[in-house]
């Protein structure tokens, strides 16, 4: 009788688990979020300045830069909660210039450039700060927070 106490427990877990991780998150269209990087006279920013992301949901992040300074969207707490599965940079025509996999731990975009950063958020979080850490940027404006659900 134990062990079919032990087993119903288990394998409930795992239909859960299953239930939760159907289909190929890799080949998901991912819902496409822009944020632009910018500056206004003195200050700079993130707009908008807060997003908000669920679990399991796959994202396109359209990093944009619209300045004429180089800048980057990085956050420890942030790369921390979700998976990447790829960034890709395109020149100006469109075409792609590279593609890259794996860990990600800050995106770079150079001046008036755009870099795409597809993300699946794994756990959940609020008011998880992301900043542009490039000396006397974050002081100038440019942070936001990200809500994960």
């Amino acid at each position: 009788m134990k062990r079919i106490a032990i087993l119903l427990p288990v394998a409930a877990l795992l239909l859960s688990s299953a239930a939760q991780a159907a289909g190929d998150l890799s080949r998901a269209d991912p819902t496409e979020i822009v944020i632009e990087m910018g500056a206004s006279g003195d200050k700079m920013y993130f707009k908008p300045d807060h997003i908000e992301l669920e679990t399991g949901k796959a994202y396109k992040l359209v990093l944009r830069n619209v300045d004429e300074a180089k800048h980057e969207f990085e956050g420890h707490e942030f790369i921390e909660k979700i998976f990447t599965r790829k960034v890709e940079i395109t020149d100006p025509s469109g075409e792609l210039v590279a593609e890259i996999k794996g860990p990600v731990t800050e995106v770079e975009v150079g001046p008036n450039r755009r870099v795409e950063w597809f993300i699946v958020p794994v756990q959940t979080g609020e008011n998880i700060p992301v900043e542009c850490a490039i000396p006397g940027h974050r002081e100038a404006g440019m942070f936001g927070t990200v809500t994960i659900k």
